[in-house]
């Protein structure tokens, strides 16, 4: 008998374990939603993911870019300056097999080096050809930022859509942060000081948060608006004042503080803060001329719409509460 109970306790833990997941926000909004419901005896209908747009394909968003041809590279001036060296390296055969990054930072190079190289060109027709190629380099540079944005294996990492949110103890993320923002400012013309672009490859492919940044605002957003409705659905049942029974409002009050915001709201917060972090660089990122295709991602993650649903969510919650506590003379805090 001993051991048929210890058997039945077992198979009750492994139950109890397989409604976990590896998502720990997740988890503690579906517990919060479901304590909620338990209190107001109300049923709770299984959460709906919401539709988020996808990243779509890198053939839909990479733009074409006007091949430079220039007959006099050979030319002296451009030997001494250093910009021959440079389209040399580029034509080797590494260089025509190299990454988005590296062919960006090869542009941005030469912008810089012809830069230096034309007040030293005295031909008349190697400075207008010279001059030419780097109006074409200027024009398209924010195609090649764009490029390395829609096309490298590091950004496609970093902005596509996992299934996942963000974990509820929320790591460090100063180094990517940091680094997605002085990617950003190449879209200011800033010059890379001291540095290649492709020394911030590793940390935009190896510490990725935008994409879980962006399911996390989506995924929230629909958790709350669920839990409100839950909530203003059901106030009715609340009953208070006068010689009612007052249990369920006091057990309400016991999940308000305890899991919103002893938990859910400071997670909330983090989230919050690590959008308005990196929120700068997404306004720059957005400035970006980009294909039809990215319209309704960029609309929703690099525009904000995405963030300003999830704020009304926080701020109509919170309203949600006020007015049941209002209704029956509780003030926070008490």
């Amino acid at each position: 008998m001993r051991g048929l109970k210890t058997t039945l306790l077992l198979v009750t833990l492994l139950g109890l374990g397989g409604c976990q997941s590896d998502d720990t926000a997740k988890d503690m909004m579906a517990d919060y939603y479901q304590r909620l419901g338990n209190v107001l005896d109300a049923p709770t209908p299984d959460f709906t993911t919401p539709a988020v747009p996808p990243l779509p394909r890198k053939r839909d968003l990479v733009q074409p870019l006007e091949a430079l041809r220039m007959g006099v590279l050979d030319a002296y001036e451009l030997r001494q300056c250093g910009l021959f060296n440079l389209i040399a390296e580029r034509n080797s055969s590494l260089g025509k097999v190299a990454d988005r990054f590296r062919q960006l930072d090869y542009e941005l190079n030469f912008i810089d080096t012809a830069q230096q190289c034309l007040p030293q060109v005295k031909d008349p027709s190697i400075h207008a050809e010279l001059e030419q190629a780097l109006a074409l380099k200027r024009q398209q540079r924010d195609t090649v930022i764009w490029n390395t944005l829609a096309d490298s294996d590091a950004w496609r990492g970093q902005l596509s859509l996992p299934a996942y949110t963000l974990p509820i103890d929320l790591p460090a993320h100063s180094n990517a942060v940091s680094t997605i923002d002085q990617f950003s400012h190449l879209l200011n013309h800033h010059p890379v000081a001291n540095e290649s672009v492709t020394d911030w490859q590793e940390s935009i492919e190896k510490q990725r948060i935008l994409g879980a940044l962006f399911v996390s605002l989506s995924y929230h957003t629909a958790w709350l608006n669920q839990t409100s409705a839950l909530i203003a659905n059901h106030q009715e049942k609340v009953l208070c004042g006068g010689n009612f029974d007052t249990t369920r409002l006091e057990r309400l009050q016991t999940v308000f503080y305890k899991f919103y915001v002893g938990d859910v709201q400071p997670y909330l917060a983090r989230v919050d803060g690590l959008y308005r972090d990196i929120a700068p660089a997404l306004t720059r990122f957005a400035t970006l001329q980009t294909p039809d295709a990215f319209s309704a991602y960029k609309n929703a993650y690099w525009q904000g719409e995405a963030y300003r649903q999830y704020k009304d969510a926080i701020k109509h919650h919170a309203d949600v509460w006020q007015q049941l506590f209002q209704r029956c003379d509780v003030k926070l805090g008490q």
